[in-house]
């Protein structure tokens, strides 16, 4: 039997990369099993069966594939001393026996695996959990054994201690609740020892502060003079087109380019989700691109907005490293630009997304229409979105039931 890693072109990746397998092959018989691993075709040697020197991240996918191929060896090694065949040995890879591992190497892993394939953002989340879960275990080793619902109660208090809010709390739990699902998945914790079946993350669920702006305050900052070439504008700019833009975040603006705008519509994939997005530009939209066009439209491979430079900002973690920089310049903007037009919120380019599902909502447009827009995966994230207005809605309802002259 021979074991190879290969680059399994027959699947294509939403990313446009392909997974990573692991070819077992004793004759004509072939078995294939994912290593979790993507790669672009024009980063793979295909003749070697490794990335190629252009790559990235060339010297953290080799050693996570040289890993991953001395894992299976091992495996193969024992198969022989058994005498086991090709069937018989898929059958030991697929069925393991359940063993205690520690959390924080698994942990570790999970971040490497993002990271390579491109998903900083992701990564850096599971990066945060791992720092607190050491600092909380005083970095002392822990196994999945040790993740039971006692615990969770004391990692919430000592989140609690350290003074983060409940989103923030929340956060870290969903992300550990990912990992305790991925870790099932790999046959690292048995099923049984899963914890969050008795622990609730519905008691961090609180109504944020308000996300969301009306259409008055909107045409404030719509009418507001400001310089053409001020960083103001641009902020401006990006937020507008972002409401009028059905939504769309701001590391979708930043990748767009000119080749998806067709005729009067946008078509992109949302980088979140992987859910492909069609919307027609209304007027104001097409406004603002119109005065982008003159210098970033020359060729339809070109970005639309000038965030990320095509030549400069080339590895996954130069485009998020890029996209946040400038993001926060924006956003400071935007709290400038609040403050210039009395607006009492802390502006962001969030709010313009929570802003177009609000309207739509104040205007009668059913959740299930604008969790279609927002390219949101279910109804309930949407809702999330609507919480924000929830409190003045609910006010409204209460003035009916002031009595006339009442003191």
């Amino acid at each position: 039997m021979k074991i190879s890693i290969i680059l399994y072109k027959s699947k294509t990746l939403a990313d446009g990369s392909h997974p990573l397998m692991v070819r077992i092959s004793e004759l004509k018989s072939k078995k294939y099993f994912s290593t979790g691993l993507s790669c672009p075709a024009e980063w793979w040697d295909f003749d070697k069966h490794t990335p190629k020197r252009s790559h990235p991240n060339r010297k953290l996918l080799e050693a996570i594939i040289a890993q991953k191929k001395a894992t299976y060896h091992t495996k193969l090694l024992e198969s022989e001393q058994k005498k086991l065949s090709i069937q018989q040995l898929v059958q030991a890879i697929e069925e393991p026996k359940q063993v205690t591992q520690g959390l924080f190497p698994f942990l570790s892993e999970v971040c490497q695996n993002l990271t390579q394939s491109g998903k900083i953002g992701r990564a850096r989340l599971y990066k945060r959990l791992l720092t607190s879960l050491k600092e909380f275990a005083s970095n002392k080793q822990l196994s999945f054994t040790d993740i039971d619902v006692p615990f969770l109660n004391r990692y919430e208090a000592f989140l609690y201690k350290q003074g983060l809010i409940e989103n923030s709390i929340n956060t870290y739990f969903v992300v550990l609740r990912a990992l305790l699902n991925k870790a099932i998945q790999a046959k690292k914790m048995k099923r049984e020892q899963y914890p969050f079946q008795d622990y609730s993350l519905g008691k961090f669920s609180t109504l944020t502060r308000k996300r969301a702006i009306n259409k008055e305050d909107l045409q404030q900052i719509i009418t507001l003079p400001l310089d053409p070439a001020s960083k103001l504008q641009v902020a401006r700019d990006y937020f507008l087109f972002s409401y009028y833009g059905q939504g769309i975040n701001f590391r979708d603006m930043a990748n767009l380019r000119w080749k998806q705008i067709i005729k009067d519509r946008v078509i992109y994939t949302r980088l979140k989700t992987g859910k492909t997005m069609n919307f027609k530009l209304l007027p104001p939209a097409l406004e603002i691109l119109e005065r982008y066009k003159k210098t970033t439209g020359r060729q339809a491979e070109d970005l639309v907005f000038p965030i990320l430079d095509k030549n400069k900002h080339l590895t996954p973690q130069q485009i998020e490293n890029r996209i946040k920089r400038v993001l926060k310049q924006v956003n400071e903007s935007l709290k400038e630009l609040a403050k210039q037009v009395g607006i009492p919120v802390h502006l962001t380019t969030y709010v313009a997304r929570h802003t177009y599902a609000t309207v739509l909502k104040q205007s009668e447009v059913s959740t299930g229409v604008i969790s279609e827009a927002l390219g949101h995966k279910g109804e309930q994230i949407t809702q999330t979105y609507l919480k924000s207005f929830s409190n003045e809605v609910i006010d409204e309802a209460n003035n009916t039931l002031l009595i006339s002259g009442a003191k």
